[in-house]
């Protein structure tokens, strides 16, 4: 990390030590009143940010607002103040020689454990947490912006009003997280105009609406990344109790977690440890991952100069040698020469002999999904959803409900289509010989995962 962007982070963190004293409700002994973790284990572009939207709808679920790396991130958990290589974490990270980072890690999860459930933000106490939680927030996600405390809750307010007024939205009520955020970034952006909402994970047609004057920029919002773009909109969710986190399971979505299951798995010491398994046909998760990396978003990691990717480096000149992008496995410094087709292969390969290793040397609790069937017809999403529930022990009516919607929103995308089969196909040229490639292990890889690539990618 660069001498500027250490002092960025540093800065950063102190300034969300001071919003964390303001976020009074916390679970004390979170980790250890934890009574089940459910970890969904997937690679990058796998589907993990749309099926764990469908699973936030259960209130028998415990979530966070967001993914777990800028907790690890804010407790120097994360590459390189981890010490580790890439996005690994291990069983003998969880130790008294990182009680100080342990603690912070705590800290963050217990302030921002959620469950589904509408709150009243007439109620003041619940107006100021989420006010408290959106700061925590811009925090993240502009470290290098100072923000008034006072000018954010201001603002807060007139949104909420404004939406009240000329949305028929009831007072108290949050009813479109989109709407909301579009609103408010675009009055944020009136005294701080490094913020950009296009790094948001907000539909188009309400940028474009509300804040004209944004323009998209391909590159990095920040040299110190702390949450990766594009940025989560947030929801005001109600308090998680002591008893809730003793009876509730406890859901992860972060797929870097692959590479740290023995970590997670001894930091909550007194939880029952199972894996949601969600596995994506290679060809698109690939095509996926090829189109992240092209995308202004997604950027995690920053080498200056070091990188030199083909159909990266050369298409984007002024960051494509620097950033790199989604998860970091352990031995990714084998792979900054390498094509971006083949650097995505690899991540996607990756990944998943980290989960299959894993649940084949542990006698850990699993099911496998195929992202395949939760966006398929309406009765395969039904009979999968139906399966998922029966195996978390949740009635599963909400995660139904929100699963044969007629509709899946778009979620962490590239595009505003719904997921297309074999949208691959456009990049059959570069991603067939990734496929076939023996020393990739794609082909034995996604056998060992239930699929039959063979007749697909050679027709």
């Amino acid at each position: 990390m660069k001498p500027e962007t250490e002092h960025i982070f540093k800065k950063a963190c102190r300034t969300i030590e001071r919003i964390n004293s303001c976020r009074q409700h916390m679970i004390p002994d979170f980790c250890a009143n934890i009574k089940e973790v459910i970890v969904i284990a997937s690679s990058s572009r796998g589907g993990s940010s749309l099926f764990s939207e469908i699973l936030r709808h259960s209130p028998e679920l415990l979530h966070f607002k967001g993914e777990i790396n800028p907790f690890l991130t804010l407790a120097g958990l994360s590459y390189p103040h981890s010490g580790r290589a890439g996005d690994l974490l291990d069983a003998q990270d969880v130790g008294p020689h990182n009680a100080a980072k342990l603690l912070r890690f705590e800290r963050e999860m217990a302030l921002d454990v959620a469950l589904m459930g509408e709150v009243n933000l007439g109620e003041d106490i619940i107006l100021s947490r989420f006010i408290h939680d959106l700061r925590w927030r811009l925090g993240v996600q502009w470290p290098e912006i100072d923000f008034d405390p006072g000018v954010i809750t201001t603002e807060v307010k007139k949104v909420l009003a404004e939406l009240c007024r000329q949305h028929g939205w009831q007072a108290g009520s949050f009813k479109d997280p989109q709407l909301f955020h579009t609103l408010f970034l675009r009055n944020i952006r009136q005294k701080y105009k490094g913020v950009n909402p296009y790094y948001y994970d907000l539909r188009p047609d309400l940028l474009q609406r509300y804040c004209p004057d944004a323009k998209k920029d391909s590159n990095s919002p920040s040299s110190c990344i702390i949450e990766e773009p594009p940025f989560v909109p947030i929801v005001p969710r109600p308090n998680v109790s002591a008893q809730m986190a003793k009876t509730k399971p406890l859901i992860f979505k972060t797929p870097s977690n692959v590479y740290r299951l023995n970590f997670l798995k001894k930091a909550f010491p007194n939880a029952k440890f199972r894996i949601l398994h969600l596995v994506r046909n290679p060809e698109d998760s690939i095509n996926g991952l090829i189109d992240g990396w092209r995308y202004n978003g997604f950027f995690s990691h920053e080498f200056p100069r070091k990188l030199n990717i083909s159909g990266y480096s050369d298409k984007f000149p002024l960051w494509g040698k620097s950033w790199w992008k989604y998860d970091l496995p352990p031995d990714w410094q084998e792979w900054i020469n390498r094509p971006l087709e083949y650097v995505c292969g690899f991540q996607w390969r990756s990944a998943h002999q980290a989960i299959l290793d894993y649940t084949e040397q542990n006698q850990t609790d699993f099911l496998r999904v195929k992202f395949e069937d939760v966006v398929g017809p309406i009765s395969t999403r039904r009979q999968v959803f139906s399966r998922i529930a029966q195996w978390l022990g949740i009635t599963g009516d909400e995660i139904i409900k929100a699963a044969v919607a007629d509709d899946l929103p778009p979620i962490m995308a590239t595009t505003t289509m719904p997921p297309l089969k074999r949208r691959w196909f456009e990049k059959t040229a570069i991603i067939r010989p990734v496929l076939t490639d023996p020393q990739m292990e794609i082909l034995s890889t996604a056998a060992r995962l239930g699929y039959k690539l063979d007749e697909e990618i050679n027709a």
